[in-house]
């Protein structure tokens, strides 16, 4: 039995509306990138995030005393509490308002940073100089497994009468694992070993410097690090032999005015830009370009909100989002093809809470 034709261009018209809807629904969804969002204060957030639009939606607020860093693995989240002596790391599952597990695992005091290692999940703790490792079981962090603490010091005696772990970091396709340690001038470099984190060799960086976060070349053949205390940015060509060698072939000048308040470094997705954030004064972010050889050339800098603790740059390379954490905003910025930042009018604001970083 033949359908009516007007039926049947009904019938066309809505597979064609149809069809409309969910390509529309597909092309949302390239531009929509889910970030979580650690602060100094009560609270957790994740938004969704518009890379078309520049929108920010609200997708779930967690519960967390001072989470200054979190990551998320899968449908879990892991953050630091840092809350010094009482300090501790949460796991969460994401839609869930309870934490997966009683309470705080215990770290050392202050921990600032995060990371997930196989089937474990490490914290860098600031205060304490040392690293706390937990294993993972069903998403949930059990009992601490290992606490390694560094000692040392360094000629800012204000900023650095004991060691000062402040970032952990991967050695791109290797086991190898870095921790900076800003009260020391050193990067450990470290690796499991049956089970335990083993404290193999240094990197010596220069005196007062304070060594903060890290981040590798493109290629994994340099290593940058920005140092807080001098606000220069160091770097380490790398050979990976039996205990990776570092060999300093520059230092340059990322921190304009020698504010001791240098704080993130992210590479741009092409390899060819590098940016830092500075705080105390003349707050924002130097930008550089890189050389074949891993080298540096500045280029420019772009002045933010007060206080730009992290940032991060979207996978597409196109925007560069920095959280000011004393103005309790997250500001938006567009890379241009030279690598310049040009400040958009999309602005995340907090009204109590100050966010301290951003993570996919």
């Amino acid at each position: 039995m033949k359908r009516p034709a007007n039926i049947a261009l009904l019938c066309g018209a809505a597979a064609v509306i149809l069809s409309c809807i969910i390509m529309m629904n597909l092309l949302k969804n390239d531009t929509t990138m889910e970030i979580l969002t650690g602060t100094y204060g009560g609270q957790i957030y994740r938004y969704g995030f518009d890379t078309e639009s520049l929108e920010f939606t609200l997708q779930e607020k967690i519960e967390a005393e001072n989470a200054s860093y979190a990551i998320k693995d899968a449908d879990n989240i892991y953050a630091v509490s840092e809350t010094g002596n009482a300090s501790g790391a949460y796991s969460f599952s994401i839609g869930s308002p309870t934490v997966m597990t009683a309470d705080k695992r215990q770290t050392g005091a202050d921990p600032c940073f995060i990371m997930k290692y196989d089937d474990k999940i490490l914290t860098a703790d600031y205060s304490g100089g040392s690293i706390s490792i937990f294993p993972i079981s069903g998403g949930a962090l059990g009992d601490c497994l290992q606490s390694l603490a560094f000692h040392g010091n360094g000629p800012v005696g204000s900023r650095q009468e004991s060691s000062h772990i402040h970032q952990l970091k991967q050695i791109p396709q290797t086991s190898w694992i870095l921790a900076s340690d800003l009260g020391a001038d050193k990067i450990r470099i470290l690796r499991f070993e049956d089970g335990s984190l083993v404290h193999k060799a240094d990197i010596d960086c220069p005196a007062g410097s304070g060594p903060r976060h890290m981040e590798f070349s493109k290629d994994n053949k340099t290593l940058y690090c920005i140092s807080e205390l001098s606000g220069n940015v160091l770097v380490y060509s790398i050979n990976i032999t039996d205990t990776p060698q570092f060999t300093l072939i520059q230092e340059i000048q990322a921190d304009e005015v020698n504010a001791g308040g240098s704080a993130d470094i992210h590479l741009h997705p092409s390899g060819q830009y590098l940016y830092t954030s500075h705080r105390l004064d003349n707050d924002g972010i130097s930008i550089f370009k890189t050389r074949t050889d891993g080298t540096l050339t500045k280029i420019g800098y772009a002045r933010t909100g007060r206080h730009p603790r992290n940032f991060l740059i979207t996978p597409d390379g196109r925007l560069l989002l920095a959280a000011c954490m004393n103005d309790h905003l997250v500001q938006v910025f567009r890379i241009g093809a030279d690598g310049a930042l040009t400040l958009t009018p999309s602005v995340l604001r907090f009204e109590n809470d100050r966010p301290s970083c951003l993570t996919l």
